[in-house]
């Protein structure tokens, strides 16, 4: 009996494999990681929060005490290991909420969860914001970016900056423990990026200093950027980031690490509402007129937004912003996002709450007259956001004040 299970399995997968030659299968391109390459981003627990992307531990039995099934026995995936072996781990390659394997049951091959070990929480830390406690800050902001002030981090506590090695790239922002929101151009080989040479921090002050009573420092384990990004006209710009520290933790919820809510689906606040945005980036230099340096500190303002019809006049943008982009600028275009300050966020208040309702993409210079800032528009990619991280809790805005 089971030469012959044997038999038709081996005959099944066989036909299954000449058949992917001729047609697409989504879930052909999985690959399992085994967790035997040392990185520091490898984690055998599961962090709170997090569905188990990020890990590597070797759990290899499902809720229920079943044993795993190699992972070469199921069509569409393949198994990575260090000596190229297979391996029977846990894992989760296509984004459901927790590790899982395959096994057989009733004599079919079937999807089951495993039992994870939590990863032990941190001692003399608080909880993790929750989709229910987003967008909360205790710091009052002091205003500029270009032609602004410096801020304390509280006043935006879910400002991330991303580095390549040692030196400062982009901002973002911190929309659940685990995921950080940035822009998709911060990454410019695409496919090729290697996360390995990226770092996230949160809490920081400045990009030059550390203060490691305020800081949280995370390796990404996964980036997902949009895959109809395009690099001419920066639409779809837009990257996920999933986070996760030496302990395989994720964002602690601190006075100086916070998260961000988002807004419901399609959801855009009225034209001429006010709203933040924040980062590290160029600011002018004054012993230098016209010219800008890096500021390295956290600076916000804040911008008006803008109709379509102003953002598509001739002498501004005409047809160059998307359906999937909208402007902001001061009404003196004294203020504006500049160079490095890109992925970071722009927020509105509603209910007491920061909403993120956009990402700092592109512009025509800095501050420059009829030349506003342009950012991605975040409420069009509720559900993408929601597919790639498993947040639907999260990306259903359910904090966002409701019409009655």
């Amino acid at each position: 009996m089971w030469l012959l299970i044997t038999l038709l399995m081996t005959c099944s997968l066989h036909e299954l494999a000449e058949a992917s030659k001729h047609k697409h299968w989504p879930w052909i391109t999985n690959v399992v990681n085994s967790g035997k390459h040392g990185k520091q981003h490898d984690v055998d627990c599961l962090a709170q929060g997090s569905n188990g992307n990020e890990y590597r531990g070797t759990v290899s039995v499902t809720v229920s005490g079943k044993k795993c099934l190699y992972w070469h026995h199921s069509p569409g995936y393949v198994a990575v290991s260090r000596r190229g072996r297979p391996h029977n781990y846990c894992r989760n390659p296509d984004n459901r909420k927790g590790p899982w394997c395959f096994i057989w049951e009733n004599n079919k091959l079937v999807r089951r969860f495993c039992d994870i070990p939590q990863c032990e929480a941190k001692r003399n830390i608080p909880k993790q914001d929750t989709e229910m406690t987003c967008g909360k800050r205790i710091q009052k902001p002091r205003y500029k970016i270009i032609g602004g002030l410096r801020a304390a981090i509280e006043s935006q506590p879910w400002l991330a900056s991303i580095f390549q090695g040692n030196t400062f790239s982009c901002g973002g922002t911190l929309i659940s423990p685990c995921w950080v929101l940035s822009a998709a151009h911060c990454f410019p080989l695409g496919k090729r990026t290697r996360k390995e040479e990226y770092s996230v921090y949160l809490g920081k002050d400045a990009t030059n200093k550390t203060n490691l009573e305020k800081e949280q420092k995370f390796e990404i384990a996964k980036i997902v950027l949009h895959p109809e990004f395009n690099s001419e006209d920066f639409n779809n710009d837009i990257a996920l980031l999933q986070i996760v520290d030496r302990n395989g933790q994720c964002a602690q919820k601190t006075e100086s690490v916070r998260i961000a809510c988002l807004p419901p689906l399609h959801q855009m606040m009225p034209y001429g509402t006010y709203c933040n945005i924040a980062g590290y980036g160029h600011e002018r230099n004054d012993d230098v007129p016209g010219n800008f340096r890096y500021s390295r500190f956290m600076k916000e303002t804040k911008v008006e937004i803008l109709s379509d019809t102003t953002c598509q006049k001739e002498d501004y943008y005409a047809d160059r912003v998307t359906e999937n982009q909208f402007c902001a600028a001061s009404p003196k275009w004294t203020e504006d996002a500049c160079q490095g300050d890109s992925g970071g966020p722009l927020l509105c208040k509603a209910n007491n709450r920061m909403f993120l309702f956009g990402i700092i993409s592109w512009g025509e210079g800095c501050a420059v007259k009829n030349k506003p800032g342009v950012y991605t528009k975040v409420t069009n990619y509720n559900t993408w956001i929601a597919e790639q991280t498993g947040l639907q809790s999260f990306t259903e805005g359910i904090m966002y004040p409701q019409k009655r």
